[in-house]
């Protein structure tokens, strides 16, 4: 339809088949797989992956680029642990992960690289550990096993911490657009350049990561898209957000899939972007 292919991350839950047909409808041309749901819950998230192949089934079935697979984060996820043996048993919950999705043919997988927070003194450690793991679980995949971007004190939260990660482990990055604190999207889309091999898309206000509909934050999209251009991207442009606002922006309605379709036309073709949501005022950190 445009620049680039145009997807959307879908989570993996109980509607998930439904839902991925309306996005196939609407016209997306790809998908990610989000196993991201229920991280707050061990025991759901459990139970919600004995049927996980269902949804890999329905992505198959759907015609649709299978792009990529958001491993879920957390503590229990967190590949960066300094608990060795712990870390050993997230490793190992991964690779089930890689060898249950793996059949399909993702594109790549998206792990995050730490929980937070870290304290300045074990963030040399944790780093080590991050990159100890990454270097391992690529061996366990033919798919770009990709690191993102992150926030405000988690690891690879400066395009200069995550390009040193992605070196050092050989792997990829998913390049979150509405991550970045320290610095602007579009200079560390530069600093990151063919190592990025996906996107997370979404719109913020520099304060700290909303996932709001471009448009409705002040990232400066032309720009991004100019620095992706520049690094020769030619990956899915993967919407990262939902239908529903969140408490941080107020909409007269909420999205359709419709929606998503739009704004990437709008955006391709640099045109006035739609806008109906409206940033609460004084918003603080969260």
């Amino acid at each position: 339809m445009g620049k680039y292919r145009v997807g959307k991350s879908l989570s993996w839950d109980e509607n998930f088949c439904v839902e991925l047909e309306k996005m196939k409808e609407a016209g997306f041309e790809a998908v990610d797989f989000d196993l991201c749901k229920f991280r707050h819950d061990r025991e759901k998230e459990l139970e919600n992956y004995k049927n996980m192949e269902d949804g890999l089934d329905a992505i198959k079935r759907s015609g649709l680029f299978f792009n990529g697979v958001h491993v879920s984060f957390g503590n229990e996820w967190d590949i960066s642990a300094l608990d060795e043996d712990f870390r050993r048993v997230v490793i190992e919950r991964i690779k089930e992960i890689f060898s249950r999705c793996d059949p399909y043919t993702p594109y790549c997988y998206i792990l995050h690289g730490s929980f937070e927070p870290i304290a300045d003194k074990e963030r040399e450690a944790k780093l080590s550990q991050l990159i100890k793991s990454l270097s391992e679980l690529r061996t366990y995949t033919a798919s770009y096993v990709c690191v993102e971007v992150l926030p405000r004190t988690c690891l690879c939260n400066t395009s200069k911490e995550t390009a040193y990660v992605a070196d050092k482990a050989g792997v990829g990055v998913c390049m979150d657009v509405n991550h970045l604190l320290q610095e602007k999207t579009e200079h560390a889309i530069r600093v990151l350049g063919d190592r990025i091999k996906t996107t997370h898309i979404s719109d913020y206000d520099h304060v700290n990561e909303r996932h709001w509909m471009p448009g409705e934050g002040d990232i400066n999209w032309q720009e991004v898209i100019k620095a992706l251009d520049e690094c020769g991207y030619n990956g899915v442009w993967n919407y990262e957000l939902g239908l529903t606002a969140p408490n941080t922006i107020v909409r007269e309605r909420d999205f359709t899939y419709a929606d998503f379709i739009n704004n990437a036309d709008e955006l391709f073709n640099n045109k006035p972007l739609t806008v109906i949501g409206k940033r609460k005022e004084n918003l603080g950190m969260w």
